[in-house]
């Protein structure tokens, strides 16, 4: 229980900013469902491991009504049916059974994106063209989608959640164009399926698939993000006459997703994907 309420405490301190329009902000909520997988096959009372924050529902259905939200690294046990229905598996957590999406299950025993080793310059190459599919759209609160001729949104308003209402079906807020461009397990697959799978919050104090570096190693790719969460972007390639990083963010409602040489304050560590992408 003590980690649920640790997830719901990061749930309510999000943001992709902290005041202003700057950079607004973010919510940690269920993962979409309905995201193509390939059944697991599992025994009665199995363990599975959350990938990615899921609902649990009364039902099998993505219309039936949230229990709770199955936090990620949870550890559920399957309970009597041992495939799913509708694509739901029938799961207990802390006491508390409900069907849970099974595209973001996966075995206990498997623990994805652990090596630290060195990405390859194709890998990071890969990060920077899907963070760049980004680039001129809407800041989106809470979703990320771009790329394949998905329309670019608009936001407007003086900050997000309270104070923004976006349109149209394209854009991303910081922490969702991050999951994309890392293509991180949970965040829906491409960018053209919207997904958001964690907060910058959590990017900043977890390490599911990414780790913490030296700032002095940080090389094009790689994130910075918050030390206590709040805002995440990406490090592009170059830096201006001055010495200034080139950035790629998805900044706020007023800014959109855009890139530019911009100071990075010691407020913010270094993050890097791991190397299993």
């Amino acid at each position: 229980m003590r980690r649920y309420t640790c997830l719901v405490a990061l749930a309510i301190l999000a943001a992709c900013g902290r005041s202003g329009s700057d950079v607004s902000s973010e919510a940690l909520v269920g993962s979409e469902e309905g995201v193509q997988y390939e059944p697991l096959a599992v025994s009665a009372n199995s363990q599975l491991r959350v990938d990615a924050n899921v609902n649990l529902r009364e039902a099998p259905s993505a219309d039936a009504r949230i229990s709770m939200i199955l936090p990620v690294e949870a550890t559920v046990s399957v309970t009597d049916r041992t495939t799913p229905e509708n694509g739901y598996y029938f799961v207990s957590y802390l006491g508390r059974s409900g069907w849970a999406y099974g595209a973001y299950l996966v075995p206990s025993i498997v623990k994805l994106g652990t090596s630290t080793a060195a990405l390859t310059d194709a890998q990071r190459d890969n990060i920077l063209d899907r963070a760049n599919l980004s680039m001129g759209y809407s800041y989106w609160w809470g979703h990320g989608r771009f790329g394949c001729s998905v329309g670019l949104g608009n936001c407007s308003g003086s900050g997000c959640p309270d104070n923004c209402t976006h349109s149209g079906e394209g854009g991303a807020d910081c922490s969702g164009m991050v999951a994309k461009a890392w293509a991180v397990p949970a965040s829906a697959p491409g960018t053209c399926t919207d997904g958001h799978p964690y907060s910058s919050t959590y990017f900043a104090t977890t390490s599911l698939h990414w780790h913490n570096i030296d700032r002095s190693n940080v090389m094009r790719a790689d994130a910075f993000v918050l030390k206590e969460g709040g805002h995440i972007m990406i490090r592009g390639i170059g830096e201006s006459s001055t010495g200034l990083p080139k950035i790629l963010e998805c900044k706020g409602c007023q800014y959109g997703c855009l890139k530019s040489f911009r100071s990075v304050s010691t407020d913010f560590k270094a993050i890097r994907r791991n190397e299993n992408i």
